[in-house]
């Protein structure tokens, strides 16, 4: 298995009672890439001003993502996800989060495939992934065509997969079994080893190695006089 290892965060790693936050430096000499989470509905996690500055100040890649709610109109949420990025998207992809179980009016597959339409003419060229579990997406999509050759659309994304306990991770249909860029892991890595204040922490690995994870990200190599803020 690769030991290219990532974390995902979002406010539940900082205690805000403590005036002390995420030691990105700390994180990065085990993780090579942090994914931070942007918000949710229609308000940004709390501590994603300081998590993408912080992160991107110790030179550790950064991803973002966006926890799908059905209760707010999916165009706004990309607006806001944008909106709250600003100029600076991050080097790894922007992955939206489909874990949700809220009931609201803008649920299933066909409301996000209006989130990452109205996304893409947003962010223009830059990489967008899903997030996601191989029940929860087996589940709240069509299993009998041809609405099912439908799913086809979301085979354009990269998968970052979360089963946790298994050799290897099920992938959902539309994507292959060898295919996926991400798994998530665990959810109770240690925490502490990687600078953050809660107890656990999700970890994920990269398909591949070191040097296909600076290729597949267009990262520089140790010691490169290129983006210095990296590595």
């Amino acid at each position: 298995m690769s030991q290219v290892i990532g974390a995902d965060i979002s406010f539940y790693q900082n205690n805000i009672e403590t005036p002390k936050r995420i030691d990105f430096v700390k994180m990065h000499t085990l993780a090579e890439f942090v994914i931070i989470r942007a918000g949710q509905n229609l308000w940004m996690d709390r501590d994603v001003k300081w998590n993408w500055s912080d992160a991107k100040q110790a030179g550790i890649p950064r991803g973002s993502y966006w926890f799908y709610d059905s209760r707010a109109n999916p165009k706004w949420q990309a607006e806001l996800w944008v909106k709250t990025l600003g100029g600076d998207l991050g080097e790894l992809p922007m992955f939206l989060d489909l874990e949700e179980t809220y009931g609201g009016p803008y649920g299933g597959w066909r409301s996000w495939r209006v989130f990452l339409d109205h996304l893409k003419t947003l962010v223009g060229n830059k990489e967008i992934g899903i997030y996601t579990g191989f029940y929860y997406f087996r589940d709240n999509t069509p299993s009998q065509a041809p609405l099912r050759l439908e799913l086809e659309y979301f085979h354009q994304y990269p998968l970052w997969i979360a089963n946790y306990s298994m050799p290897k991770p099920l992938i959902p249909f539309p994507w292959e079994d060898i295919k996926w860029l991400l798994w998530q892991y665990t959810a109770v890595g240690n925490g502490a080893a990687y600078g953050v204040e809660s107890k656990g922490i999700d970890l994920s690995y990269f398909n591949g190695s070191l040097e296909e994870f600076r290729a597949r990200f267009h990262l520089p190599t140790p010691g490169s006089s290129d983006l210095p803020n990296y590595y």
